[in-house]
């Protein structure tokens, strides 16, 4: 199986995870095009880092965002194709709710400043495009160096890790230890990155075959090779990680929130799922019911991990005017696997690329669905009928899986 194993003993950033990628062979011409599509500019060097060959990335530009909703809509508008698209969307969803968390505000409210700036935007961009187009099976990644010492701030002087990062490591459960030099080495953008690509954090060197060896150079000089090493090699299919796994990205113990309403509108509900599923609820659920004195009414059902309970919890009382929700703690699931891969349609002798959206379980396939989005734009091209297109991908993806 073709993995990917990140090693930061000098911390994290999004350029040094960007820079990373591209040595370890990334194509930086799509590197350059997500970079370039959110306003930035891209420039790739080589420096060496205590004598060690790295790459080394710089984004120019002097716009800035500021909220949450902006970063999104210039993500929505660049050209990040559907897998690097939703990577960026969960790394940005992690910063915000890490904010959210500092500061006791939600994350529809938070104002960025440190992480503001429209380059951490464009190095998550970068970062994700360059990630697809090495498209590893598994990414792995050993415990963070966070460095030490104090970090100069917008709010002054704050001991290392800054808020936001630690808020990041502390609520996705991310294995770091201090050290080795006095200095920030974690940024909230390189956390925010890790935890929205890895599968699983390792507490050592796996059983690897190694076939390329790739660093991305920090920006600072210190008197330790500054730079973010990656892996790309073999581990075997079946190799058991378990046992050196501190932390899965894919977590199986969720929890319930509930409660019954009789006086809301449906416009009022509409708009509550999506500010929940913004919020990082995993699914949300509004079922009809027949309530007390047989007034009609519906029951809001919330799915999320336990950390997000209590902010949730507040949002479905601020918005609903309910007095209480009903929590069912630690529920099991079993969740399939998901990727997203490409496949390529002929219509009216012109080919076409579809995103196919593959879910398997214990390794069979349960289910191919083809992109609606890329099968709308193919029918309207070339005045196809939708369903026709759809039925292309469905039959493309099957050949392309042997079924």
């Amino acid at each position: 199986m073709k993995a990917l194993l990140l090693d930061p003993y000098a911390g994290a950033s999004g350029d040094m995870i960007m820079g990373c990628l591209l040595d370890l062979g990334a194509d930086p011409e799509a590197v350059t095009a997500a970079v370039e599509s959110v306003g930035c500019r891209l420039e790739i060097t080589r420096e060496e880092k205590g004598h060690i060959a790295a790459s080394r990335v710089k984004v120019v530009s002097d716009r800035r965002y500021q909220s949450l909703e902006e970063a999104k809509e210039i993500l929505e508008e660049s050209s990040l194709g559907h897998s690097a698209l939703d990577k960026a969307r969960r790394t940005m969803n992690v910063l915000a709710g890490a904010e959210a968390m500092v500061h006791g505000i939600e994350a529809s409210r938070v104002r960025f400043h440190e992480v503001g700036a429209l380059d951490a935007l464009a190095d998550i961009a970068g970062s994700c495009v360059a990630l697809d187009s090495l498209s590893p099976k598994e990414i792995l990644c050993l415990p963070i160096s966070v460095g030490g010492g104090f970090v100069k701030s917008a709010h002054g002087l704050l001991p290392v890790p800054g808020p936001a990062a630690l808020e990041i490591l502390r609520s996705h459960r991310i294995p770091w230890k201090g050290g080795p030099v006095d200095q920030e080495l974690l940024t909230p953008t390189g956390a925010s990155i890790l935890t929205a690509i890895v599968d699983s954090f390792l507490d050592f060197y796996p059983e690897i075959r190694a076939q390329k060896v790739g660093y991305g150079a920090g920006s600072s000089d210190l008197p330790l090779p500054n730079a973010l090493r990656g892996i790309l090699g073999e581990v075997k299919v079946g190799h058991d990680l378990s046992a050196h796994a501190i932390r899965s990205a894919h977590p199986d113990q969720v929890a319930q929130l509930e409660t019954n309403l009789d006086d809301v509108t449906g416009e009022v509900l509409g708009y509550l799922i999506e500010r929940l599923m913004e919020a990082g609820a995993l699914d949300v659920s509004v079922i009809p019911a027949l309530m007390k004195k047989g007034r009609p009414g519906h029951v809001i059902r919330v799915i999320a991990m336990e950390r997000d309970l209590e902010r949730l919890a507040g949002m479905v009382m601020a918005e609903t005017g309910s007095l209480g929700l009903r929590v069912f703690p630690s529920l099991h699931r079993y969740t399939a696997e998901r990727e997203e891969k490409l496949i390529e349609i002929e219509v009216k002798g012109r080919s076409y690329q579809v995103a196919l959206k593959v879910n398997t379980f214990g390794g069979t396939v349960l289910k191919a669905k083809p992109e609606y989005e890329d099968c709308r734009r193919i029918a309207l091209e070339t005045d196809v009928p939708l369903r026709d297109v759809i039925k292309m991908a469905e039959d493309a993806g099957r050949s392309d899986m042997g079924g």
